[in-house]
Order: C-alpha cells, then sequence, then structure tokens
C-alpha cells in the first residue's frame, strides 16, 4: 500500500502546470528519471559546430535553446527520422515528458510519436504508441501518460515526412517490472 501511495504521489506531482513538470530535480526519493544517463541513439547527427547527439536529450540539461545551451539532440533532414534511449530493464512506463527546443523550430516536433517496447528493430516504430505530440510552442513540456506500457525502450518518431528531429530533455517514469509467482 505505501508503495502505491508513493507512485501516486508522484504522479501527481508530474501532473502538475507544465512550467513545473520538466527538468526539476528528481523527486526526492519517490520516483526518478528513469531516462538520465542512459544510452541513446539516434536517426542521424546534424553538421555542425554543436554536436546533437542524442544523449544530449538525456543529460539532465533542461536548456532549451540550441545555439546558447547546445544541449539538444538535432538530426539531419532525414525521412520519418527517429530518436530513443535505452532503458537498459523492462519497466511499466507512467509518463513520458518531453521538452522541446525553445528558441526556434519548435513545429518540427508536430506529430511526432512516443512509443514504449521491447523492440528497436524498426527503430522503435512498431511498439505500442504512447502518445502524439500536439503542442510544439517554443520551449513546450509535453508529458504523455503511458498507462504503463511496458518495455526497454521509449522512442520518437517524426512518421511520414522528411524532417529535423530535435529535443532538448526526455525524463521517463515507471517501475521495474518484476517477475510476477
Amino acid at each position: 500500500m505505501p508503495i502505491a501511495r508513493t507512485w501516486l504521489l508522484a504522479l501527481a506531482l508530474l501532473a502538475g502546470r507544465g512550467e513545473a513538470q520538466s527538468c526539476r530535480p528528481e523527486l526526492q526519493g519517490i520516483a526518478h528519471n528513469l531516462a538520465k544517463g542512459r544510452p541513446a541513439c539516434q536517426s542521424s547527427i546534424y553538421p555542425h559546430v554543436i554536436i546533437g547527439a542524442a544523449s544530449k536529450a538525456v543529460d539532465g540539461n533542461c536548456g532549451g535553446d540550441w545555439f546558447k545551451d547546445g544541449t539538444c539532440t538535432h538530426t539531419q533532414q532525414d525521412t520519418e527520422p527517429w530518436w530513443y534511449v535505452d532503458l537498459g530493464d523492462q519497466y511499466a512506463i507512467s509518463a513520458v515528458i518531453v521538452k522541446n527546443r525553445g528558441d526556434g523550430s519548435g513545429k518540427r516536433l508536430e506529430g511526432a510519436q512516443i512509443r514504449v517496447g521491447d523492440s528497436v528493430a524498426d527503430h522503435g516504430k512498431s511498439n505500442p504508441l504512447c502518445g502524439t505530440i500536439t503542442n510544439t510552442s517554443l520551449g513546450s513540456i509535453t508529458t504523455l501518460y503511458c498507462n504503463w506500457l511496458k518495455g526497454s525502450y521509449v522512442s520518437i518518431n517524426i512518421p511520414g515526412r522528411a524532417e529535423y528531429l530535435h529535443v532538448c530533455e526526455v525524463e521517463v517514469y515507471g517501475t521495474k517490472m518484476e517477475d510476477q509467482c
């Protein structure tokens, strides 16, 4: 029972106003960002003096200015670009939070799909859908509730078009899957 209350509290904190959700100190023993520091991969890296590597979305730095902060991912203009993080083990995912770039080009994330599952064979596109990003205002924070989808990978895909994919931070919250007896 105490564990259930703890998670309910964590979800209540995550469900607060958008400004307070992302890039806040971890929830002090209540929940922690499963994606932070985990290995990440993306379809390509934009050739620029600022390296937009996949790992920048899970580095814990929430700066949203590509040029000033240099802490966002950035692909080339790929057909159906993708990004994913390897959580290292299977988790039941309650929420995924995505911070958009704040200095321009926010519309590029329009329609991006967040998926959770155990496969990266197709860059996660066949994994179950957690949700779709619709708020693409500059610096927007999107919280998607995944209804405890199970998986080892969380991916972001932009389906059906050639586009640049960039995100400034991805936070993943959930609970470890335990063997059922």
